[in-house]
Parts: C-alpha cells; structure tokens; sequence
C-alpha cells in the first residue's frame, strides 16, 4: 500500500480530514501525528430483521409468529418464535421476498436461531435461477446439505442461539430474490411431521443479507434496508500508522506489497509438453525412418511422390497405449494429394496445405508413427519438422469420460456420458479463490459445474467469460472437478487459478 500524501503540501494532508465511503485518508490529530483513517460500509438489506411478525416483509408457510417475545442473544426481549400453524407433512418455513442481488457479487445470509420442538434450521436464498442453501443441526452446530455454497458459518452463542450463514455468489441480476428459513427434524429433511399446532418449533432473531464474503457484525433493520459506516482501526503489528511519528519521504523506499499466496494448479494452462519423443524429425541424416519406395530423404526433408508411407518407432510410445500427444509437422511443398499421420493408432485428418500443421491424440495401439499410409492422401510434396510431445507429460490433470487437453485447454464433454478432469491440491477447511477461463461453451441438455470432492457445487457453468469464486473445501479428499454430465453440453477450461484466500502486508 503506497504512502498517502505524496505530491500534496502538509497543509493539503493535514485538511484531509473528512473520510470518503471506503477510503483511506490522512488525519491531524491533536498529537500532530498523521494517521490513517478508514472506513467500512456494509448494508443489511432484510426489512424488519428482528420483527418476523410483520406481515409485509415477511410471509410464512405452515406457521404463525404471534406477538409474544422472547429474550433474544443480546439479552434484549425481542426475539420470536415460529410456531406451528398446521399439522402434518409438509414446509414450515418464513420467507422475505423482493430483495435484489446482483449477478457475479458475493453475498451472505445469516440469523440467529435457537431450537424449539425441532432441533434443525435451514436457511436458503435464492437468486431467480439458483438456490443456495445448508441444514444446522442446533445442539452441535454442525452443518450438512450444503447446495451451491462458498461457505457456511456457525457461532455459539449464550442461552443456546446459534448464529448461522451461508456464503454464495448470485448467478443473476433480480430484485426478486429471496431468503426463507425453515424449522426442520432432522438434517435434509425439509417436510417434517408436526403432529399439534400451536407448537414453537424454532426461535428466531437478527436476519441479515449483505454484501459480504462471509458474516460481519449484525445490524437491526426496521421498515427499509440500513447501512452502517464503520471506522477500522489500526491494530496491524506490520502497518503501524497511529503509533508512529510517521512522515512521507520525499523519495520514499520501497512501500511493501500484499503477499498473493501461489498457485496451487498445476500445468494451469494445460501447456505442458514432454520432451521429443521422434528422433530426427528435422532430418539432418537418411536415417531412423523407414521409407516405401516413393518415399526419400535428402537435403533436410522428407519427400514423397504419390503412394506409400514413412513411419519410425518411437520407444517412448511403443506399447504405451492411451498416452495423449500433440503431434506438429511442417508441409514445406506440396504439388498434389495429402498426407494422413497415424500416431500409434490416434489418426489425423487429411493436410493438404503448405504449413505447420498439429493435432492431439490417443495412442490406442503400439505401432508405428505413419506418414502418408497407402491410398490416404498420396501426398507428392516434402515435409519436415516432425515432431512428437507428450501433452501434460507429469499427469497433473486426470481424465475421465469425453474429456481432453489440447490446444492449451482442457475439454470438458457430457455428449457421452459425465466426463471430469480433476486434480487433487485442497485442505479440507481452507477457504480458495477460485479463477479459470471458458471458451466454447454449449449446452441445451445435462449440466455443467465445478464441483467439490463431496459433490456439492461449486460453481455452475453456464456461459464463456473469467469467472471467480470464493468457497471452502469440504471433506478430506482434495479434488477440484470440472464436470459435464449426459447431455448435449460442453466446454473449454483455461487459466485455472487456485489461491487460498488469505492475504498478509509484507513488512516494509
């Protein structure tokens, strides 16, 4: 973070003393210290956040909310307890509608609840195309049945409440969204059996949705949305700015830097290549290649003059079969036809234009690398350059079903069946920042998503463009899965970025 102050007369510093929404700026206190000075807004934008009984803000299925109250976390008498209203199977829930969310933000809901006859809460949102949502179990403040979630959150608090959220980033732009809680039995189970109305089945207070990665501080709302402006203090032990008599230098050293933790993908651009595998491809020498009869080499290139074909045996794919390898060569001259390259069983197109030329394939068998096989092509022409690589040579991505590497993406198809490309580097508990690249897309059936080891999603797919997501890895197992399921959808995958999502001042 730069000095503040540079290129402003101590005069200029000093009168900065009213703070912008979100800026830091330089203060003159009494002491004659400068000091910085920010500010946090934050917005809760539930109505009537600790008054579930008006009828406007908040509607409820299967249950009623009457005027007695209760004492609430912050040993205020206003909490409400949600009672039932009807008998049987089925929802018992509140709900607040009408609030808006805008596509790609991160958000987060949160209340405070405390068990009555049912000892589970779920508390869901909704963004018009996508439902978010997780159960608590209100004895141990476990969380299960997470859905589209980048966290979930729990804080125990006194005489029983918990304080509950969950974390997610809205895939549409609606000011019809909405957030519902519901008195649940047991975890995942969203229609309980309540056998008698009249019955308090979850104690209810302090509602909150705002924009934020993760739950902060409660604010009570009444009739319309409320923000709070916050000042932060200085409690960094690395930037210690209300402490010090600190002045800016005319030509200041080195301001530090924020510290961005490492990739944790590997071959992220699925550019990694193997060594060669073809020996004397550029031809410098009549040799390692066998030749038919209208196939010569001289002067740097391989010449051919209509059937017949070229092949070598490359030791590092003989009998290796399913490696994927990029295979490039150059037609340097060409008067008719076309050559055809076989590469251990994974077969080429017809080329029949001078220029470089590359193609990704499987071995499916353990021949030889053909050129120009008999009655496919007939090049008359000259090529050279040939080459033969190991795509993703270190195995740093697994492939399952249609999906593929080539051309420095990743291919993800459901056209036959779910196919996955997945690679293990989470911890179970550590909260990532999650960036990648889509190309290509298309779907008109089946789905596609980024998903959890635990099969929970992480993010839906549904269009080209950088997308970035925060979420925390789940269970133990450390896979981060690319998936697309049956259907008449795909994708290209690139730039795969996996940070954990913390960041640390440098010392300066």
């Amino acid at each position: 973070m730069p000095r503040q102050g540079l290129g402003h007369s101590s005069v200029d510093i000093y009168n900065m003393v009213t703070p912008g929404t979100d800026d830091p700026v330089w203060k003159h206190p009494a002491s004659g210290q400068l000091m910085v000075g920010y500010q946090e807004t934050r917005t809760n934008s539930v109505l009537h956040s600790q008054d579930a009984t008006d009828a406007e803000a908040w509607t409820k299925a299967a249950t009623s909310i009457d005027s007695t109250l209760y004492e609430a976390p912050d040993n205020s008498t206003t909490a409400n307890a949600i009672k039932s209203d009807n008998t049987g199977t089925r929802n018992y829930k509140i709900k607040q509608s009408s609030l808006t969310l805008t596509t790609g933000k991160t958000y987060t809901v949160s209340a405070h609840v405390k068990k009555g006859t049912l000892g589970f809460a779920r508390i869901k949102s909704h963004d018009g195309s996508i439902a978010f949502k997780a159960d608590f179990n209100l004895t141990t403040g476990a969380v299960t049945h997470t859905s589209n979630t980048i966290r979930t959150q729990v804080d125990v608090m006194d005489d029983d409440w918990y304080r509950c959220s969950i974390t997610f980033q809205a895939t549409a732009t609606t000011s019809a969204a909405y957030i519902e809680v519901f008195a649940i039995s047991t975890a995942g189970d969203s229609t309980p059996d309540v056998a008698v109305s009249g019955v308090i089945l979850l104690y209810v207070w302090g509602f909150q949705l705002e924009e934020n990665s993760e739950m902060s501080t409660y604010i009570p709302t009444t009739s319309s949305a409320r923000t709070l402006t916050t000042p932060l203090n200085d409690t960094s032990e690395i930037w210690d700015f209300d402490g010090a008599d600190l002045m800016p230098e005319e030509k200041p050293s080195d301001d530090g830097a924020w510290e961005v933790s490492n990739n944790l993908v590997l071959n992220h651009d699925y550019a990694d290549l193997g060594s060669e595998l073809v020996t004397n491809g550029t031809f410098d020498a009549d040799s390692n290649w066998t030749k038919d009869a209208n196939w010569s080499i001289a002067n740097g290139k391989a010449t051919s003059t209509g059937s017949g074909r070229m092949y070598q045996s490359i030791p590092g794919l003989e009998g290796n079969v399913g490696t994927v390898v990029q295979v490039t060569f150059d037609i340097v001259e060409r008067t008719s036809g076309g050559v055809v390259v076989n590469c251990y069983g994974g077969v080429s197109s017809l080329f029949n234009t001078v220029g470089t030329h590359s193609f990704v394939t499987t071995t499916t068998n353990s021949l030889n690398l053909y050129f120009n096989n008999s009655g496919q092509g007939n090049l008359v022409g000259s090529i050279d350059n040939i080459s033969v690589k190991q795509v993703d040579p270190n195995n740093r991505w697994t492939l399952t079903g249609g999906t593929s590497i080539s051309d420095g993406k990743m291919t993800v198809t459901g056209a036959s069946g779910t196919s996955i490309g997945f690679q293990s580097m989470l911890v179970q508990g550590t909260a990532y920042e999650l960036t990648y690249t889509v190309s290509n897309f298309s779907s008109s059936s089946g789905s596609t998503e980024i998903i959890n080891d635990d099969g929970s999603t992480i993010q839906s797919i549904s269009g080209n463009g950088t997308f970035t997501v925060i979420f925390t890895h789940s269970i133990a197992s450390g896979n981060l899965i690319f998936r697309a399921t049956s259907g008449t959808n795909s994708y290209q995958v690139d730039n795969v970025t996996v940070r954990e999502y913390a960041v640390q001042p440098k010392d300066i």
